[in-house]
């Protein structure tokens, strides 16, 4: 295996094999404040591996998008302690770790699922010094130096005081607070505690996408620079580069963006590694309901609902392989409520996503959605690879996207996880009569129909809308697939690597 650090300085480690672990980890470390800039990139092939998984892997830190958001939260005046959510496993506290650790003397860190104990400090009383001093009883490592320390409270939702705590801290202003959790949506709604309403900043953290992917990979911002340039003059990608990034969509897409199904491929340089890490992450996901517990340590869902919220995870895989996507929720046992607490489970934890139909795919989307009628989808493109089989990885890595016939499933799937992971708002427009698009967004002030298709995808339904702007609305379109970019009147063409630019501002 070939391993870079991309820094302003590139340090290549492996043009010839390393004699041991600790050489490797000597020029891993050499520079601490170089190395936290810096990524970790694995050339297609293999050459040879240069270590195993050890405890430098758990050093190395990939960079990512919450960074520069987290350094404009801490630079914003009058801030209040940030609360980091999203889905487990995607990367929230090694992310705040590693700004912690570059921007505060003393970082004092607890996880309310690993130590519970520390929910103590936070029981008696919400003032400031009660805690710092409780803390201190309890981890007599913490320190609380005004103006130079932040405190850490992974998995909030477990300690709702805590929560509640952190008006008192944004009040004080001698410590910073960064929150996270992955269930954010859940336990605190349920809770007698009260919110502290207007004392958090949100920051939403998903996996990595494609951008990230690249980071990984060792392309700089003025790489990625390039393409956006591209894209906005809407001119073609160098076909070398063009194929180059088709390779690394595709093998994107087989990994995943959880960054430990990333890590174990550059480690192994094994898809199969990769996809065994997102399905225990899978087991994990699918076992957590019945782990959690309410603020008086009562579970908090019965044997019935958490077969609800399992059969709603596995129901996604089915209705998106489906013709038609819509997701039926009458599948799930139980009545229409009870349906409907296993489908929100998935999304306040951050598991899924929705895309509604609307009645007419014209601005505003927002009030055009149909509640009733959504697709559901996966928040990572990993789990939906890892739910089809390892051998739609085979495929992929023969075919490309097209599994070598026409799989528009996969298409969608694929470009809907980029739109998300982009924070486009996402919607869809089908009807009973087959007028569908496979998905529908505002981008630049218009209604835009996607497609997403091979290169002889059928897009009959976008342009019919298209013709009839008096009916549904004046609409653009970009196609999605197999291409290079190009432009013609309002119908644009990009190809699948390019989609997390519609998510930028140009």
């Amino acid at each position: 295996m070939f391993i870079t650090f991309v820094g302003e300085n590139i340090t290549k480690i492996g043009a010839k094999p390393l004699k041991s672990h600790s050489e490797f980890g000597a020029k891993l470390l050499k520079s601490h404040s170089e190395f936290g800039a810096n990524c970790i990139y694995c050339s297609s092939f293999k050459y040879y591996t240069i270590f195993e998984e050890t405890a430098f892997m758990d050093t190395i830190y990939f960079r990512r998008k919450i960074d520069k958001r987290l350094s404009e939260w801490f630079e914003s005046k009058d801030h209040s302690p940030a609360l980091v959510y999203g889905i487990r496993q995607c990367g929230k506290s090694k992310s705040i770790e590693q700004f912690a650790k570059s921007h505060f003397k003393n970082v004092n860190s607890i996880d309310f699922w690993k130590t519970p104990n520390a929910k103590i400090a936070f029981e008696e009383s919400l003032e400031v010094d009660a805690i710092t001093k409780s803390l201190t009883g309890l981890f007599p490592s913490f320190k609380f130096v005004p103006h130079e320390t932040v405190l850490i409270l992974d998995e909030i939702q477990d300690c709702p005081k805590a929560r509640l705590a952190l008006k008192s801290f944004k009040k004080d202003g001698r410590y910073e607070i960064i929150a996270s959790g992955s269930y954010i949506g859940l336990n605190i709604d349920s809770s007698s505690v009260p919110k502290p309403n207007g004392s958090e900043d949100f920051l939403e953290m998903k996996t990595m996408d494609f951008e990230e992917f690249l980071w990984a990979m060792g392309y700089d911002d003025a790489f990625i620079n390039d393409l956006l340039k591209h894209f906005k003059n809407k001119t073609e990608v160098p076909k070398a580069i063009h194929l180059k990034m088709k390779q690394l969509f595709n093998e994107y897409v087989c990994v995943g963006g959880y960054p430990e199904a990333l890590m174990k491929f550059i480690n192994s340089n094994s898809y199969s590694e990769a996809f065994k890490k997102v399905k225990s992450l899978i087991i994990d996901i699918k076992g957590d309901p019945a782990k959690r517990k309410n603020e008086k340590e009562e579970f908090e869902y019965t044997a019935t609902e958490i077969a609800r919220i399992q059969k709603a995870f596995d129901l996604i895989a089915a209705f998106v392989v489906k013709d038609n996507q819509r997701f039926i929720t009458s599948k799930i046992s139980g009545n229409s409520y009870q349906r409907s607490d296993a489908v929100n489970y998935l999304l306040n934890s951050s598991v899924a996503y929705k895309a509604f139909n609307v009645e007419v795919p014209s601005l505003p989307l927002a009030v055009r959605k149909i509640d009733a009628e959504f697709k559901l989808f996966y928040a990572d493109i990993g789990i939906m690879i890892n739910e089809l089989g390892f051998d739609v990885i085979k495929g992929i890595l023969q075919n490309g996207l097209s599994l070598g016939m026409n799989k528009g499933y996969l298409y969608e799937a694929v470009v809907a996880d980029s739109l998300y992971k982009a924070n486009v708002p996402l919607f869809y427009f089908g009807k009973e009569s087959g007028l569908e698009v496979d998905l529908v967004i505002s981008y630049n002030g218009d209604a835009t129909l996607i497609e997403a298709k091979s290169t002889t995808g059928n897009t009959k339904s976008s342009k019919q809308i298209m013709k009839n702007p008096d009916h549904y609305g004046k609409t653009k379109l970009i196609k999605i697939g197999d291409y290079n970019i190009s432009e013609t009147g309002d119908i644009t063409t990009i190809p699948h690597y390019l989609t997390f630019v519609l998510g930028k501002e140009l």
